[in-house]
């Protein structure tokens, strides 16, 4: 693997270009032309797909994206490339199965494939989201109860002590410590101290990342995002994340979220574009695992038909070809509270767990409000051990996506969101409101009979 000292020279030496030219002339003019050559087409029938060949061109093309686009450094104006042989050793020693966690907490996370018949990895949180400190702690723990769920990706705060946090101040740091400080106290109360984190979700810039470098706040067995920034590229702020937690020794996660109707045009160029995205980020942030979140233009939430149709082709491409460790996010347009996030859920799901990828969420509401419980989590993981317990084909999985789709698509535009987190839980208690309790049984029995998954 290249090492991350010569990344770093290469965002002095690699070629010199405008951010404008690098998004259109390379960017743009590649996903469009790499999608016409491969001939790559999105059919709203076959969200699930089980076209192994339309994998392998995506893979293919994927990988010519980025030995030719290389990944943009912001700061420097400079083009940061890697050879075909840098790419595929980043593939070679990928791994494939990593420990995460600690005693009776710890776990396994493994690159799944397609149509996977071992349980996945279930990470539960409202990622993304900027969470009310007073609320923070029991909305962790209502997560940490669930046992189906093995580890926890929850979001960060925005606010300290009523002081709004702002990106590259001292409330930075502050934030992020009481983020960690909260989840390992919510862990401590919920019976399970050495779960594992997706964390430091309050660090905007490296200045939070290296305030919780210390066993007291994220351990070597947790990870934190380092994003690549759309499309294609990164910049100081980034890549001294990378720096900090690589020699601390927790795991890099690249986060990957292209936009449907960005740089990288409709869903045929996004899937492209995803799996450059891997593969340079695996080259450059010797990232461990990584996270697949499509981003609608319109919609946001993953649970919109093209979103899923990219969860599945980019499992299946990665699957079959450079198989990393992948988690697939669930975030749904509807919040906590609602009917309708469970439709979403069971279908976003079902794709990821089908397709290669372990599910991470429920984000409700695209992490935009606090509208988020452990309960529609429990439902995310019920779904998705029922569906690899009756090892639901791809094909049997595409026919009950695209009918679950057709009880939510029309009301994405304007979603139900439900309801914030007191509302439905007991807070002192830590368990769901009867109200809330009802719902989600009258909906798991639904989609039960929909689907056929026997809970």
């Amino acid at each position: 693997m290249t090492s991350i000292w010569e990344v770093i020279d290469r965002t002095e030496t690699g070629t010199y270009m405008e951010e404008a030219d690098f998004d259109l002339k390379i960017v743009a003019k590649s996903c469009r032309e790499l999608v016409k050559e491969y001939d790559i087409r999105y059919d709203p029938k076959q969200i699930i797909t089980s076209d192994d060949s339309l994998a392998d061109d995506v893979f293919e093309a994927g990988l010519r994206l980025a030995l030719d686009s290389g990944i943009y450094c912001i700061d420097t104006k400079r083009v940061v490339k890697f050879d075909e042989y840098e790419l595929k050793e980043g593939i070679i020693s990928a791994p494939r199965r990593l420990l995460i966690g600690q005693n009776k907490d710890s776990r396994i996370l493994y690159a799944r494939g397609i149509e996977d018949e071992r349980a996945p990895i279930i990470c539960g949180g409202q990622a993304g989201a900027a969470i009310p400190e007073e609320w923070y702690l029991p909305m962790a723990i209502s997560y940490m109860k669930e046992p189906l769920i093995d580890m926890i990706n929850n979001g960060g705060l925005a606010v300290v002590e009523g002081r709004k946090v702002r990106t590259k101040t001292p409330l930075e740091i502050q934030a992020t410590r009481r983020e960690l400080s909260m989840l390992r106290e919510a862990a401590r109360r919920a019976g399970r101290p050495g779960i594992s984190f997706i964390a430091a979700e309050s660090s905007v810039s490296a200045m939070g990342d290296l305030a919780i470098a210390s066993d007291r706040y994220m351990r070597r067995t947790d990870s934190h995002l380092v994003a690549l920034l759309n499309e294609l590229k990164t910049d100081f702020d980034r890549i001294s994340k990378v720096v900090n937690f690589y020699e601390y020794g927790a795991h890099n996660v690249t986060l990957v979220d292209p936009i449907i109707g960005g740089y990288a045009g409709g869903p045929e160029g996004v899937a492209v574009c995803f799996v450059a995205s891997f593969l340079l980020g695996r080259a450059m942030y010797g990232s461990d695992f990584h996270v697949c979140h499509p981003i609608h233009f319109r919609y946001m939430s993953t649970s919109a038909p093209e979103c899923m149709w990219n969860l599945n082709i980019v499992g299946q491409a990665m699957a079959r070809n450079a198989p990393f460790i992948i988690m697939g996010d669930v975030w749904t347009s509807a919040g906590a509270g609602s009917e309708m996030v469970f439709y979403e859920t069971a279908a976003n799901t079902i794709t990821n767990v089908v397709t290669g990828s372990h599910p991470l969420g429920v984000s409700a509401t695209n992490g935009k409000y606090p509208h988020a419980t452990g309960l529609e989590t429990r439902f995310m993981a019920e779904v998705a051990h029922a569906a690899v317990r009756q090892r639901l084909t791809r094909k049997s999985a595409n026919a009950i996506v695209v009918e679950l789709v057709k009880r939510y698509a029309d009301r994405q535009g304007k979603p139900d969101v439900g309801k914030p987190f007191p509302e439905l839980y007991d807070t002192a208690k830590v368990i769901p409101k009867p109200e809330w309790n009802a719902t989600y049984l009258k909906m798991k029995k639904e989609i039960a009979e929909i689907t056929g998954l026997r809970f």
